[in-house]
């Protein structure tokens, strides 16, 4: 069931699943993705009241132009403006992709809030050794499996190019690789993608890459996360590879990591797994 939620930041869309009696879960989702893909685990996930809401940009959430907006650590404020509208003060948290960045983002901020935290397939922000350790290997190759974040960080060139195209730009991205992710999905997102501004909104997200890793390295590097914490990692990803995980411990105290034979989208290809990895480390 769909919800729109007014917030001082901003009006933003989320999909909420299960009772609202139940203990809160919010789940973020990533690019070029909408909050539609945590449809088929919610299923998997029904002792949890899910309020799985569209990031700023995306799904059918706002799309301000004002790039500023997209740096994490304010897309962090959104989701909190949201929980906050919602009237949920404390709340189990996850997120995929770069929402595995904007709730690690939102660890930092408010912790007290998280009971616990799920990062999926995302670099883990103040996990230097293994950022070190990935970039050993990526370069070899000329970080080339990133080739789309170099293009979408250029101004105007992706919408020039990618206008009237949207549905084979998200297709391309929408393959899994244990599973294919679901048409059901993948027509969601090509409907979120062809909204107005989104080509520009959705670019924005990557456009403010330098601004967050320099942040990062300043305000995070060697800061350690107590908030009890599950890595789930689609170990067939070419873009966020295994060796991001190497050195976690020394990041988070209280760190669990599950390995699943998937690929980036792991959520979408396996949401039953996916489920029962976030059920048995909440439960």
């Amino acid at each position: 069931m769909g919800q729109i939620i007014e917030t001082a930041r901003g009006v933003f869309h989320a999909r909420v699943y299960g009772n609202p009696s139940n203990p809160p879960l919010i789940l973020i989702h990533g690019w070029p993705q909408t909050s539609y893909c945590w449809h088929h685990a919610a299923a998997y996930l029904d002792d949890f009241y899910i309020i799985a809401p569209d990031l700023r940009g995306m799904g059918d959430s706002n799309r301000n132009l004002d790039i500023k907006l997209y740096e994490k650590d304010k897309m962090a404020a959104d989701m909190f403006a949201v929980a906050d509208a919602l009237g949920i003060e404390s709340f189990y948290l996850g997120g995929h992709d770069w929402g595995g960045a904007i709730v690690q983002e939102m660890a930092f901020l408010q912790a007290k809030r998280i009971k616990k935290l799920i990062i999926i397939n995302m670099v883990i922000i103040n996990n230097a050794t293994g950022q070190a350790k990935a970039g050993e290997i990526l370069v070899k190759y000329l970080f080339r499996s990133s080739w789309y974040q170099f293009f979408l960080s250029i101004k105007e060139l992706p919408e020039a190019l990618l206008s009237g195209k949207e549905e084979i730009w998200v297709r391309f991205f929408s393959r899994g690789i244990s599973n294919p992710v679901p048409e059901d999905a993948i027509q969601e997102y090509i409907r979120c993608y062809k909204i107005p501004n989104t080509l520009t909104t959705a670019a924005n997200i990557y456009r403010t890459i330098t601004k967050d890793r320099a942040r990062w390295k300043k305000e995070f590097e060697g800061h350690q996360v107590t908030i009890p914490t599950k890595i789930i990692h689609g170990i067939l990803d070419p873009v966020i590879i295994k060796e991001y995980v190497i050195g976690v411990e020394e990041s988070y105290t209280q760190v669990e990591v599950a390995h699943l034979n998937g690929g980036h989208f792991i959520v979408d290809e396996q949401p039953e797994a996916v489920a029962k990895e976030i059920r048995g480390f909440l439960s």
